[in-house]
């Protein structure tokens, strides 16, 4: 196989230019990055291992299936507040990084594992950023390990022909770190083992050395969980979802989703009408790309990893075996486990749609050039289209600073800015009532962050009933009292006693 060519011509460089800025995008105005419940609550844990010199074995809140899950985002957000502090944006940043990083990694191998030119690369990069899924997830502070984990994981399966010890410690090292953050990476890791079992079968003696340091490196990994799950406790978990064929259906869709616009509502709740109001008559436009690049996502998928499983390359056939366990298999477990629909539980085969149209488009290609040709620029056209929604997306956000729903709220720029108020008086103690859709969790993290907070005691109170909030404290001298509320009928901007705040990062 001949590698991707290292002087690239005038327009693939162009292109691929193109495509890397829209990955940059990313890390553009940071400050409108969702900071809500989860967020503050890692890095004040991830914090606290500095401090202790106790570093976690297990991730402190709870999720769905009644379960602590593992550590491997606490130890990553550690070391990055070890080296650079533990401001949130540094968090943001750095994990946006290792997460953009291994999507990278994965399209560039594809690329060379399908013999595809600069074009074909910029296209699949374009395609990977304008995800806005994608986009989301690597803007939070959140448990995003186990995402880049996973396409480090299809990156490294991809790129190699025999696998060698070195090699096998670096996957299992990979797909170690993704299980020990959470186990819907659990597929993936079953798709790898059963597809490098696969290829050791006839050849178990040549290839036990690498079997045994790819299981140790992942055991390695997650030997501190293990030793926690021996004895934690199962507390109540969500109410199992029953199975039904239309629930199967929909599990099927939600891999090739994520690559796509469709059901981008999830993150905005009650006010996805007053978006769609915002982009006007583009709003049925976004109906239309949507449901087409569900179904060319989805179909994409399907038919890549059949030409994968039909191919002459044993490198592509893995990666065909691979992609179909770990989509079935994601399927399979959401099913028997029965939790909601949420898009980051397909983490485990989230890359199988990149992988799958992207074998698609580079058969047909080779196979039926000018009809390739045309798919090939539907695809880019769709990239196209997707990462304008991503602007009008971060445009919406900027103009209403954020929104008042529990999927996205008020921004991290907005929240610092009115920590900032909240702390601009000579008391050492404030108490911030708080009438707003907030959660404590920004407002405290961010009181033990912003320099105007230094020394000063900041607790959130509530006077009505609000989750992880406690009752207001009577009046004591010395203790200031602030509200924080809205500052408009609509969105997430904020005011300090009825002042309202202006985000300095978003006029």
């Amino acid at each position: 196989m001949p590698p991707v060519p290292t002087r690239l011509p005038a327009r693939g460089l162009v292109l691929v230019a193109v495509a890397l800025a829209m990955l940059g995008y990313r890390f553009v105005q940071v400050d409108l990055a969702p900071f809500a419940r989860d967020e503050p609550q890692f890095l004040a844990a991830a914090r606290e291992q500095l401090r202790t010199g106790h570093w976690l074995s297990a991730n402190p809140l709870y999720g769905n299936l009644g379960l602590r899950y593992g550590p491997a985002a606490f130890w990553f957000y550690g070391l990055v507040q070890a080296l650079l502090g533990d401001g949130p944006r540094v968090a943001i940043v750095a994990m946006g990084l290792v997460v953009t990083l291994a999507q990278l990694a994965l399209a560039i191998a594809l690329a060379r594992l399908l013999e595809e030119d600069a074009t074909f690369l910029a296209v699949l990069v374009a395609w990977i950023a304008s995800s806005p899924y994608q986009f989301l997830w690597s803007r939070l502070a959140w448990d995003l390990t186990s995402n880049a984990a996973v396409f480090a994981a299809a990156a490294l399966l991809c790129s190699y022909r025999d696998l060698r010890p070195g090699r096998a410690l670096a996957l299992g090292a990979v797909l170690g770190l993704g299980l020990s953050t959470h186990p819907m990476v659990a597929p993936m890791v079953v798709a790898v083992l059963l597809t490098v079992a696969w290829e050791a079968r006839a050849r178990v003696r040549e290839a036990a050395p690498s079997l045994a340091a790819l299981l140790a490196s992942m055991v390695a990994v997650n030997l501190p969980y293990l030793v926690f799950l021996v004895r934690a406790p199962v507390v109540g978990r969500a109410p199992r979802l029953p199975w039904t064929l239309a629930g199967v259906g929909s599990l099927v869709l939600q891999a090739p989703r994520v690559a796509t616009t469709w059901g981008l509502a999830y993150y905005f709740d009650a006010e996805w009408p007053s978006f769609r109001d915002a982009l006007g008559p583009a709003s049925i436009a976004l109906d239309v790309a949507s449901l087409l690049a569900l179904v060319i996502s989805t179909a994409g998928a399907m038919a890549g990893i059949v030409v994968a499983l039909a191919s002459s390359d044993p490198r592509r056939r893995r990666m065909g075996r691979a992609a179909l366990v770990a989509w079935a298999g994601t399927v399979l477990l959401l099913a028997v486990v029965g939790v909601a629909l949420h898009p980051h539980y397909h983490f485990a085969a989230a890359w199988v749609p990149v992988f799958g149209l992207a074998a698609t488009v580079a058969w047909l290609r080779r196979t039926r050039p000018r009809l390739g040709a045309i798919v090939l620029a539907v695809w880019a056209g769709l990239a196209v289209v997707q990462f304008v929604v991503i602007e009008r997306w971060m445009a919406y956000v900027r103009d209403a600073v954020g929104t008042r729903t529990p999927s996205y709220g008020t921004p991290l720029g907005a929240e610092a800015d009115a920590v900032r108020a909240i702390c601009s008086g000579p008391e050492p103690s404030v108490v911030v009532r708080n009438e707003t859709a907030l959660f404590r969790f920004p407002v405290e993290y961010l009181a033990t962050t912003e320099p105007a907070c230094r020394g000063k005691e900041v607790l959130v109170c509530a006077d009505e009933e609000q989750p992880f909030t406690r009752r207001c404290p009577p009046a004591v001298a010395g203790r200031r009292l602030v509200r924080l509320g809205y500052a408009r009928d609509r969105g997430g901007a904020l005011a300090v006693d009825g002042v309202a705040i202006s985000p300095r990062a978003l006029r």
